[in-house]
Formats: structure tokens, sequence, C-alpha cells
């Protein structure tokens, strides 16, 4: 149970109106000071049902202080994801994006959420009890370039960190080793013929994914792919592993930029960029470009 103070808090947080900084809002040091540390699990509404948020965790506190990590990615889902979808969150957390994808595809659809963090697996499972989550699947695996095993090094003070590429100069790690599988022979065994959106937040490893998906993205041409490029790149985004593969197969991009009240996206042309990267992307294929365009408030 949540303390009073972190109670009489969250009531007033929760009016918090913008689509960007919601987790940075939540994790604000004044936040953390008003309402007093704890190591308390807690349930906490989120758009489509309730995650297990832990207090002293930076996604936790997201989901209890404020109702969700990104306005933004809540939105997007919800203008292009419908009943009866087919859906990916690979590196899915706590389950907040999952939680949302579920109540979207409804109970003609399905979701396919991918941890491979031992610790969240079992709040996931939990979550999707809580929440009657009958259309979706946990595979607790990470997804890569080849089928085998690697380490997973998770910061103790934020397990949404862990990352099977970095944190290697990172104190205070747990590692633990995880089971790697391509996601074309996923999609091959679970008989996915068609995927409307994949969410993918996998801690610099995504362009690994990718690659193990080359047969998924030639020829089950998922509609939406919503991923996050933190390198510090300077010059073309065109240089960025994961855009060149996906553009290697014929996908184009829009940028999320910042939102406050009006969201919208942005064209996005890598050969053009000269800016350090650092935020999200949404990936379309060519054809369906000009449609999700217009889905999105983006301007072509």
């Amino acid at each position: 149970m949540p303390t009073i103070r972190q109670s009489l808090v969250a009531s007033l947080t929760k009016f918090y109106p913008f689509y960007s900084g919601c987790a940075s809002f939540a994790n604000n040091s004044l936040i953390i000071k008003l309402a007093g540390a704890s190591n308390e699990r807690v349930w906490s509404a989120v758009p489509g049902g309730e995650v297990l948020a832990s207090l002293n965790d930076y996604n936790g506190r997201a989901a209890f202080y404020v109702g969700e990590r990104d306005r933004k990615l809540t939105w997007i889902c919800a203008q292009i994801v419908k009943p009866g979808d087919t859906v990916l969150d690979i590196g899915a957390n706590i389950g907040a994006v999952t939680v949302w994808l579920s109540k979207l595809v409804g109970d003609r659809g399905q979701v396919h959420s991918f941890e491979p963090n031992p610790e969240l697996q079992s709040i996931l499972e939990t979550t999707f009890a809580r929440n009657k989550m009958s259309n979706t699947r946990l595979h607790p695996i990470a997804l890569g370039a080849e089928e085998g095993s690697l380490e997973l090094r998770i910061p103790q003070n934020h397990p949404g960190m862990g990352s099977l590429v970095r944190n290697r100069e990172t104190g205070n790690c747990d590692v633990v080793e995880v089971l790697v599988r391509r996601l074309s022979k996923i999609a091959d065994e679970q008989g996915i013929k068609s995927i409307k959106l994949i969410k993918i937040d996998v801690e610099g490893f995504e362009a690994e994914v990718f690659k193990g998906g080359r047969e998924v993205l030639l020829k089950t041409r998922p509609e939406a792919i919503i991923f996050e490029l933190n390198e510090k790149l300077q010059g073309k985004a065109s240089e960025q592993p994961a855009i060149k593969i996906l553009r290697d197969f014929g996908y184009k991009f829009f940028s999320i930029p910042k939102c406050l009240v009006r969201m919208h996206l942005e064209s996005f042309d890598p050969d053009r960029s000269n800016q350090l990267i650092g935020h999200d992307f949404l990936a379309v294929p060519e054809e369906s470009y000009q449609k999700i365009a217009k889905l999105v408030n983006a301007s072509v």
C-alpha cells in the first residue's frame, strides 16, 4: 500500500496535462521528496487497466504518479491499432504499453509481449492475470539477430534500463543470462501472418532485433514500428544501424517531437538529418506512408 503522503501527492500529479514529460515529471526530485521514499509495489491505473508499479523505480513512479510513462506513445497506438489487430510489445518492462495494446485489440486481437528480465516477467504475469488479458502472450525471452543466449545487465536502481549491450561500465548491476531468439522464427512458430504495430524499446539492441526479423520486415510488413534511438550520433541519421536496416526494407520515417497539448508527428528524412539523435521515431512501409501520416497528424 502507498503511504498517505504518496497517495496525496499522486492525487495531484495525476492532473499533469501534457503529452511530453510524463516520466520526467513523476521522477522530479521535488515530487520524490514530497512523497517520500518507498520500496512498495502498488497497483497503479494506466490506460487500459492497471500495472504493478514499484515506487523506487523510474517507470513505476511514472505509472503511479502520472498514469503513464509516455502519453505520446499511448496516443499513437490509439490512432493506429484497431480491434482484431495483432501487435508486438518488444521490451515490455512493467507492461504499461502491453496493457493498453490489449485493450485496443480487444478479444479478437492478439498481443505478443517480450521481456527477458526474470523479475519483470513475474510482474507481467501478475499484471496480465489481474487485467484478465486472455488475448496476450508473454514471451520470456530477448530477441536478437541469432538464436542463443546473452548476458543481460540490469542496473539495480533502474530495472527498466536492463540491456544486452549497455551498462558494461555501470556499477551495481545484476547480470543474468537470457535466452535470445529471432523474431522471424517466433512469428513463424506462432503463425503470425500480419502485424499492425510493433513497439520496441530494447536499450540499444534494436538493430539486432530487426536483423533477426528480416523475413517479418520483408513479407509480413508491420504497418507501424515505434522505436527509440539513444545513440549520440553526429551526422546523418541514415548511418544509424536501425534506421539503415528499416530503410533497406522500404520503410520511411516520422519523428515524434515533444508535444504539449496537441499531438502531431513530423516527416523525417534520415539523409537530411544533421543532428544528435536521441528521441522516438515511427517507421512505416512506403506503401502505407500517406495513410499513417493522416492518422498521426503528420505533414508530408
